[in-house]
């Protein structure tokens, strides 16, 4: 049973308990008669469900011959291609520098076969993990934090990190089957408490890391919650947050796209409040001058710490169709309501700075990348070394570095 009271809290507060990794089988194919020599081919599958501050996943086959592989943050799959013979096959999942889950499968294999295993995961530790955006000012004005956590024989207070976009805390590697008090505290830089929430937990082989996500932080609630031997189990508390129409600052553009079939432009609500955009509009550079892409019906909200995606009928993942057309070369983005302009951003190519003197921020324009901001980088969005070249990152953080 895990009850939690929460004081002070803000516009939405969503807690997560994670459950273990879910066991699965294995598969063998059929044994078919085959000349001696030949390999065997094996598909391996981790079972395996994110967890906050996932480091890897080791995976070791042990048999007539030694192999060891790592797993990288998103990896759960590998192929490989095996001797005949037996086969162990065991998986070790870290998280928060620390050993939470282990597994293993045995196989006997047979040469020339295709083999499809899965390794079914248990818990061996638990931790906490907390994060709380802060907005891009830290508008609440949290200076620092404290998590205790008390339990049988075990009592510790871990110091939040305090950054300009978060706030984070993580425990130590904590026993299974045993009750936890948790509580964390806010604090401004004078001292005073600003935010405070407590809650029991009971760290098992179902519930294994508690990840708390506080999402805002406007209004007064109070929650409980139970358990019921659930393996996942999600509690938002929708509270009535403050809304009210961007100012400047309030929203950024951190990713976009330009020359192509996928065009498209994000923005992230750095404030802690909802954001009305009725009423705003999104301007691009479009054949060479700056153009109203959103028309007179536009209207959306946007949740603090959220991104909204402007982008073509072709781009999967958008909020907002919009007809872009923006060059590769050098452009414009704005965004606009009726207190004046939100954001805007000039970009240009390395090409082009070279070749136009008014040209002075050069960004990494790439056809078959995505242009994103960190957001530590957000001070110098307007250098184009702030910005980087990834992967489609879109409602999330930037999946690539820039200085």
């Amino acid at each position: 049973m895990r009850v939690t009271h929460l004081k002070r809290i803000f516009p939405i507060v969503t807690l997560s308990m994670l459950s273990t990794f879910e066991f699965w089988g294995c598969t063998q194919g059929e044994n078919p008669e085959v000349s001696s020599g030949e390999l065997s081919s094996v598909h391996l599958d981790v079972a395996a469900k994110s967890v906050p501050l996932s480091d890897s996943i080791v995976v070791d086959f042990v048999g007539p011959d030694t192999i060891h592989t790592v797993l990288l943050e998103g990896e759960k799959t590998l192929d490989q291609r095996l001797d005949p013979g037996d086969w162990n096959f065991y998986a070790k999942h870290y998280a928060n520098g620390m050993l939470v889950q282990q597994g293993e499968v045995s196989a006997n294999l047979v040469a020339g076969e295709n083999v499809s295993l899965s390794i079914a995961m248990h818990a061996v530790a638990g931790f906490f993990y907390v994060r709380i955006p802060l907005g891009l000012e830290n508008s609440m004005g949290i200076s620092s934090g404290t998590l205790l956590v008390r339990g049988e024989d075990f009592s510790k207070d871990y110091a939040f990190l305090v950054g300009e976009i978060e706030a984070t805390a993580a425990t130590e590697m904590l026993v299974l089957g045993q009750e936890y008090d948790a509580k964390i505290l806010l604090f401004s830089a004078e001292g005073d408490t600003l935010f405070e929430i407590d809650s029991q937990v009971t760290i098992d082989g179902e519930n294994f890391v508690l990840d708390w996500q506080l999402n805002s932080l406007h209004a007064n609630v109070s929650l409980s919650i139970s358990n019921d031997s659930i393996r996942t189990l999600t509690a938002v508390a929708h509270l009535p947050s403050k809304l009210r129409a961007p100012q400047k600052g309030d929203l950024l553009v951190t990713e976009f796209m330009t020359e192509g079939k996928e065009e498209f432009v994000e923005f992230y609500n750095a404030s802690l409040d909802t954001l009305n955009l009725e009423g705003c509009s999104l301007w691009a550079t479009s054949n060479s001058s700056l153009k109203q892409m959103t028309d007179s019906a536009f209207a959306a909200k946007i949740a603090p710490d959220a991104y909204l995606v402007f982008g073509k009928d072709s781009l999967e993942g958008r909020d907002v169709t919009v007809p872009l057309a923006m060059p590769g070369t050098k452009g414009s983005i704005v965004f606009r309501c009726a207190s004046g302009t939100v954001d805007s951003l000039f970009y240009a190519s390395a090409k082009n700075v070279a070749s136009d003197s008014l040209a002075v921020v050069e960004f990494p324009i790439d056809s078959k990348m995505s242009v994103q901001l960190p957001l530590f980088n957000y001070k110098t969005r307007a250098e184009g070394s702030s910005w980087c070249n990834g992967e489609f990152s879109l409602h999330a953080a930037a999946n690539c570095e820039g200085i």
